[in-house]
């Protein structure tokens, strides 16, 4: 119940929350949702215009992509916790600025501290950059990182698989993969 509570603050900060300008063209802040003690933290860029209107993360086309893949690893999203590295939508849906990404950086740092999953799923090149410093994400997908005692997947925002119809299956199968890795993790920390 510790858990929940402190993850319903981090919301209701969110929601209010004017500490940079994107809270000026915003209609709502969009904190992250899910299981707050899942395994599984899936973290992308920022809120786009389905999720500025409604104030719920990845309910747009990219989150039906997500959904897809979700499911064909044989998972749902009452199973994750799904949040973005700034949680108000840029205009336009440009990259955050880095100003941006730091005044957000603690909200995402406690969400991750409060659910302590055993993998955190980086999707798309900004989170990729902003997290783990990455480049380059073609070249990436697919594979684990480790920083700061934690582990990370790293794979395609699933709005690219909107514009590159061929990265579909490549996402789906990165999900795959972590869904087989997470299934390893259960089996180790029971023995």
């Amino acid at each position: 119940m510790e858990k929940y509570s402190s993850i319903k603050i981090i919301q209701e900060n969110v929601k209010i929350c004017k500490k940079c300008n994107l809270c000026a063209s915003r209609k709502n802040a969009v904190p992250g949702k899910g299981k707050y003690d899942s395994d599984l933290i899936f973290v992308g860029e920022a809120p786009g215009k389905s999720e500025d209107l409604q104030g719920e993360p990845f309910i747009g086309a990219a989150g039906k992509k997500l959904n897809v893949a979700l499911k064909n690893a044989g998972l749902t999203r009452d199973e994750i916790y799904i949040t973005n590295i700034v949680k108000c939508r840029p205009p336009k849906n440009r990259i955050p600025t880095n100003e941006e990404k730091i005044m957000c950086s603690n909200y995402l740092e406690n969400e991750i501290s409060i659910i302590n999953p055993k993998i955190i799923c980086v999707m798309g090149n900004t989170a990729f950059h902003s997290i783990l410093d990455g480049k380059e994400i073609s070249k990436n997908h697919g594979k684990f990182f480790y920083k700061q005692e934690r582990l990370y997947f790293v794979t395609f925002h699933p709005a690219a698989t909107i514009y590159n119809q061929k990265l579909e299956k490549v996402f789906k199968n990165d999900i795959k993969k972590l869904m087989t890795e997470l299934q390893k993790l259960k089996i180790e920390s029971t023995t």
